[in-house]
């Protein structure tokens, strides 16, 4: 019986590390997209929010194998969702996001000049 409820601890605790590193990702995530949409206001780096936002996958790349390394086979809730994306798919997302970033920059550049016009 001691042998079990060791197991149940090490699970909780293995449980209580993944929710802690899943709520510091959600932080970081919301505070890099914060900064790009603030980036009106305060100038915001290319450079920057592509090392930030890099780092961010990066930390979720090693969630996963975190939570799968400790028995979480899945974060989804469909059967489709629990297969890896093809590389194809994530390369269009990346590109998708390298695009929303650089339409974001553009207005935020286009905004600074219109304000120096007056």
């Amino acid at each position: 019986m001691a042998h079990k409820a060791t197991v149940i601890e090490e699970h909780s605790k293995a449980l209580d590390g993944l929710i802690y590193e899943l709520d510091m990702i959600e932080k970081c995530g919301a505070e890099i997209f914060s900064k790009i949409e603030n980036s009106f206001t305060y100038p915001y780096p290319m450079a920057s929010a592509t090392n930030e936002l890099n780092a961010l996958l990066s930390a979720i790349q090693h969630f996963e194998m975190r939570s799968k390394s400790g028995g979480i086979t899945s974060l989804s809730t469909s059967i489709m969702d629990k297969t890896d994306p093809p590389p194809t798919k994530r390369k269009l997302a990346v590109d998708e996001l390298y695009k929303e970033a650089k339409r974001i920059s553009d207005n935020a550049r286009s905004e600074t000049l219109d304000y120096t016009f007056y």
